[in-house]
């Protein structure tokens, strides 16, 4: 639980400094749990509500291989979100320019949440066609499943990325809520805890391109948190080099598993609108940071051919 080693934190300052949480005027927090949540597998236990025909647009993907030699197929779509056992469609159309072809079969909803219900889901992703254009019918969806099931985790397209591109729509919107309920379970319980050790102000979460939001705005759009650490880090650089007056250089971030690398330009971390998490498409903007797989903990050897 990374609330523990905060609390402790909290601790080591009132004892250090004499200082009330009271009298802490900002809390600001990085954290990497909905990034360990993906990279471990131990997100929630998704569904997907699509347009009916179109429940299989996060496992067809954009029919691109990267290694097209390879002996092997691997995936390249994030189908392991929601394999086809846990992807319904649902009765809806609307059109490329927004107009409702064939409205909402609510009873389809019904039929289609209680199958995923029913298949273990704790959290659904609803992702039809254009929703971005007419969202009513991905809101009332929404408030169908909240109304039976008030425990389901729900996101929507509309709300996560309403832009165009069907497949990397449905990818970020399903990636959000496979971390939502780790997320919110944690979020919740840290809410709460610095609470009850006294902590007047709200804390501040750090987003993946750089910017604090509140944490009920984290909670509902979790996949905004995959790089909160590393751009935590990327910020705090950037900080630090505004002070010594240095306003281009090269941040190194290096954890216990991994070292973070971005550029800072004119004093500013460079941003991009589309990030790539574990090689599959993640659409919100983040902090341009490239990590690789050797940290402080990881361990070099040379194999029989002497390479390291």
């Amino acid at each position: 639980d990374p609330s523990i080693a905060i609390l402790e934190a909290i601790n080591h300052v009132k004892r250090q400094w004499d200082i009330s949480p009271s009298d802490i005027g900002r809390f600001a927090h990085g954290t990497t749990v909905a990034t360990n949540a993906l990279i471990e597998r131990k997100g929630g236990c998704v569904g997907i509500l699509a347009t009916d025909g179109f429940s299989d647009v996060i496992e067809i993907g954009r029919q691109m291989r990267r290694r097209l030699y390879e002996a092997t197929l691997t995936p390249e779509t994030p189908v392991f979100l929601a394999p086809g056992r846990r992807r319904r469609g649902v009765i809806e159309r609307v059109a490329s320019d927004g107009r409702v072809l064939v409205p909402l079969d609510e009873a389809s909803v019904r039929t289609s949440v209680r199958d995923l219900v029913d298949a273990g889901v704790n959290s659904i992703a609803i992702c039809f066609l254009f929703s971005f254009l007419h969202p009513a019918h991905e809101r009332r969806a929404r408030d169908i499943v909240a109304a039976e099931f008030p425990a389901i985790k729900i996101s929507i397209s509309s709300d996560i990325d309403p832009t165009f591109r069907e497949y990397e729509r449905t990818a970020v919107t399903a990636f959000d809520a496979y971390v939502k309920p780790v997320v919110d379970d944690y979020l919740e319980r840290l809410q709460q805890e610095l609470k009850d050790v006294g902590m007047a102000n709200e804390p501040k979460i750090m987003q993946s391109r750089g910017g604090m939001s509140a944490v009920t705005v984290a909670r509902q759009r979790p996949v905004r948190l995959f790089l909160s650490g590393p751009a935590a880090g990327v910020v705090g650089a950037a900080e630090v080099s505004r002070g010594l007056g240095v306003n281009d250089l090269i941040s190194v971030d290096i954890g216990g598993t991994s070292s973070d690398i971005a550029l800072i330009n004119g004093g500013r971390p460079t941003l991009r609108s589309e990030g790539n998490i574990e090689g599959f498409p993640v659409r919100v903007n983040m902090v341009d940071v490239n990590s690789i797989g050797a940290g402080g903990g990881s361990l070099g050897w040379l194999d029989t051919a002497g390479g390291l």
